[in-house]
């Protein structure tokens, strides 16, 4: 089994030569990555920590402990993309839940504005990450985060009654 690799922020560089394009990244001296990926290692409980730099066939070519010490252009370039890649709003409350068509009709808050959506099957959809914190996949892929269920108001925590 291969040792982690652990990579020096400040000799990585990054660029994005074409918003259709993947990132490009440069190890300095070393090698050029093209169509590179980043993958939060522990996305939910340390987002900024432990970020792994793939190849574009997937092989990990090393681990950022964070991005401490990185040029501020490919800093704000690597947030950006993990934060599109990662973009989980923040349930904050419910206004309507309802069965429909076999499937879970969501009508919620969130930490970016109003949403819609909907959960087929609660049990595989819907992870406690940890008391009382829900992280919730939508039939199209979305994922929404209700952190503390304890401390929605009152409606909100009646509604997610029907399904916890």
């Amino acid at each position: 089994m291969a040792e982690a690799r652990f990579l020096d922020p400040s000799q990585v560089h990054v660029t994005l030569p074409a918003e259709d394009a993947g990132p490009r990244v440069e190890l300095d001296g070393e090698l050029v990555v093209p169509n590179a990926t980043f993958k939060r290692m522990m996305p939910l409980s340390d987002p900024g920590s432990f970020i792994a730099l793939q190849d574009a066939a997937k092989k990990e070519i090393g681990i950022l402990k964070n991005l401490d010490g990185m040029d501020e252009g490919s800093k704000a370039l690597v947030n950006r993309l993990l934060d599109r890649q990662y973009f989980t709003p923040k349930v904050s409350t419910i206004r309507s839940l309802k069965p429909e068509g076999g499937m879970w009709h969501f009508i919620v808050e969130t930490s970016r504005g109003p949403a819609e959506y909907y959960v087929r099957n609660w049990r595989d959809s819907a992870h406690e990450i940890s008391a009382n914190r829900w992280l919730v996949h939508s039939v199209d892929g979305q994922r929404f985060e209700i952190p503390t269920v304890d401390k929605m108001d009152v409606q909100s925590q009646n509604l997610l009654d029907q399904l916890l």
